[in-house]
């Protein structure tokens, strides 16, 4: 589904719009026509699907030339194995945190052992993408003719990153799952997540600036995109963790 010229929404789950397996995250796709540039990949259970979404929409999945990853839970890393042994040139990109994450390939480290039969199935099976490039805190990659900036988010999970992706005219926040619409956040009894990091983090996205902001679920906004982690700065700002998704 085009959201802009540039932005594809390659899949999208029960959390989002229905466009996908419901395990799946919003899976952004950044592209030039030819080229595209992938933020997560769901959960793995429907690669094929999103394969097809995006040929008919006249996209060539041979042309994705990057997947970048916000944070190694499984809804959002799940399918990148898959697509790389489609797309073996692909580069996978993510923060140092994820990429030691995925490099040990335990689900115990992206809490999957807790929320199989829970929230994911019995039989669910997560394979740990490869990394192929890692960036740190505040380092800028070219994709293309777009720079993307990491931002070192921790909150939701410790290794959580979000992306500022900007050119073709665009100012975006891929937000992964450090804050939702509305200000929203999801805090989850799992190790590694913290409110205090969560509020320093939601205080940091604050600054940036940026008009389209896209979520790792549900809805996005392509004006005024800040104005949803000014919702959640609000309670930072008063010390206390915006209301849960």
């Amino acid at each position: 589904m085009y959201v802009t010229d540039s932005i594809f929404l390659a899949a999208s789950g029960a959390s989002g719009f229905d466009l996908s397996q419901a395990l799946d995250c919003n899976v952004w796709l950044f592209t030039t026509g030819n080229d595209h540039y992938l933020f997560d990949s769901g959960a793995g259970l429907d690669v094929d699907g999103l394969f097809s979404r995006m040929r008919a929409a006249g996209l060539d999945p041979m042309g994705l030339k990057m997947l970048f990853l916000t944070h190694g839970h499984a809804d959002h890393s799940g399918g990148g194995a898959e697509i790389a042994r489609h797309v073996p040139d692909i580069q996978i990109v993510a923060g140092q945190k994820t990429a030691d994450i995925l490099a040990t390939g335990d689900e115990r480290l992206i809490s999957l052992d807790r929320a199989r039969g829970r929230v994911y199935p019995l039989d669910y099976v997560w394979q740990a993408p490869r990394v192929d490039r890692v960036l740190q805190d505040g380092e800028v990659l070219d994709a293309g003719p777009f720079r993307v900036k990491l931002i070192a988010t921790p909150g939701h999970s410790d290794d959580h990153c979000a992306f500022l992706v900007e050119g073709q005219g665009l100012q975006a926040l891929v937000a992964g799952d450090a804050v939702f619409a509305n200000g929203r956040v999801v805090l989850q009894d799992i190790e590694d997540c913290s409110v205090s990091k969560t509020l320093a983090s939601i205080r940091r996205l604050a600054t940036l600036e940026f008009e389209i902001f896209l979520a790792g679920h549900d809805r996005f906004s392509l004006r005024n995109g800040r104005r949803h982690v000014e919702a959640a700065l609000v309670y930072a700002d008063a010390g206390l963790p915006p209301p849960q998704l």
